[in-house]
C-alpha cells in the first residue's frame, strides 16, 4: 500500500467535482462519509459466518450415525473437538463485530472546519486547513489472485509539516478499480467544494452501488434479503446493474446460498444487536458566533 498526497484545501485540481455512493447524507453544515473499514468487517464477518455454516453441515450430521458417536464419544477430548469444531471461526468473527460497532462514519462539519471521526472509543478531530488529500493504491489478495484498487487518503500533517499514511483516513474513488488520478480528484473536489461553499452548488452524489446494498445496510432483514437477492428483478432502486438478463442464471445458482448466509447472518446481528457505530456529538457542534466589534462615535 502505497499514498501518493497530491491535494491541498487551498489548491484546485481542475476536476469536476463529484461523488456516488461513498456519502451517506448530506446537508448544509455536514456531510457523512461512509467508513470503508465497517464495510469491509460487514464483509467478512458475513464469510466467517458462511464458513462456520459449511463446518457445521459438514460435521455435525454424522452425530446422528449410533457408531459413529460410539466411537466419538468414549473419548471427552474427541467429542469436545468435534463439537467446537464449526466454531473455529467465532473468535475472527467476534474481531469483526467489534469493528462495526466501535468504528464511525467521518463527518465533514464546514461550520467548525473539523473532520471528525470515532475509533473504539477515541475521537480523532483533524483541521481541515491542516489536511492534504492523496491517492492511496492498495493491493489485496482475494482468494485466488490479487487486485489493486484505488482511493481517496486524507491526513492532517504533523508538527513537522509531514504527511504519514498511518494517520490517514480514505473513501472509495468513483471508479475504485481504475488508475486515473480523476476518479481520486474528483471525490477531493467534492469534499473541497463543500467545506468551502457548502452543498448548495455541488452536483447530487451518484445512484450506490448496488452490489454494496448488504454491505452498507450492514444486515438485511429476511423480506429485504429475498428482494435482494431473488433471481429476478424485483423493483429495488439500482438493480439494473447485477440483474441484467444474461447474469439472472447465475443468481438462481447463488440464491440458496445467499438467502441461507444473508438469514444467518441477521440472526446475529439481531442477537448480538450489531449496528452502526453512533455519530459523535461534536460532529454537528456549530462554530460560535464571532461577536461583531461596533465603532465608537
Amino acid at each position: 500500500m502505497a499514498t501518493l498526497w497530491l491535494f491541498t484545501p487551498t489548491g484546485n485540481s481542475n476536476h469536476p467535482p463529484r461523488i456516488g455512493g461513498q456519502i451517506t447524507q448530506i446537508n448544509q453544515t455536514v456531510l457523512t462519509l461512509k467508513n470503508p473499514w465497517v464495510t469491509d468487517s460487514v464483509f467478512m464477518g458475513k464469510i466467517y459466518t458462511a464458513m462456520t455454516i459449511f463446518l457445521a453441515i459438514f460435521i455435525y450430521p454424522d452425530i446422528v450415525d449410533e457408531n459413529f458417536r460410539d466411537i466419538t464419544f468414549a473419548d471427552i477430548d474427541s467429542a469436545i473437538i468435534l463439537l467446537l469444531c464449526p466454531l473455529i471461526f467465532s473468535p475472527f468473527l467476534v474481531y469483526r463485530i467489534y469493528f462495526i460497532k466501535k468504528l464511525s462514519a467521518v463527518y465533514f462539519n464546514r461550520s467548525t472546519k473539523k473532520i471528525y471521526y470515532k475509533r473504539i472509543g477515541k475521537l480523532f478531530i483533524f483541521d481541515w486547513h491542516n489536511v492534504c488529500g492523496g491517492v492511496f493504491k492498495r493491493t489485496e489478495f482475494g482468494g485466488s489472485s490479487f487486485s489493486t484498487s484505488y482511493a481517496l487518503a486524507f491526513a492532517p500533517r504533523r508538527e513537522d509539516g509531514t504527511l504519514h499514511q498511518r494517520d490517514c483516513l480514505w473513501t472509495d474513488s468513483n471508479e475504485p478499480t481504475e488508475p486515473d488520478i480523476r476518479y481520486v480528484a474528483e471525490v477531493w473536489e467534492y469534499l473541497r467544494h463543500f467545506m468551502d461553499h457548502g452543498p448548495d452548488k455541488l452536483p447530487p452524489p451518484g445512484e450506490p452501488n448496488w452490489w454494496h446494498r448488504p454491505l452498507h445496510a450492514i444486515c438485511l432483514t429476511p423480506a429485504e434479503a429475498w428482494r435482494h437477492y431473488a433471481p429476478w428483478r424485483t423493483g429495488e432502486p439500482g438493480e439494473i446493474q447485477g440483474k441484467k438478463n444474461w447474469q439472472l442464471p447465475f443468481w438462481a445458482v447463488l440464491f440458496p446460498y445467499n438467502l441461507s448466509v444473508a438469514i444467518c447472518w441477521y440472526v446475529i446481528c439481531r442477537v448480538f444487536n450489531v449496528r452502526a457505530a453512533p455519530p459523535p456529538p461534536e460532529a454537528f457542534e456549530e462554530a460560535p458566533i464571532q461577536p461583531s466589534k461596533r465603532k465608537r462615535k
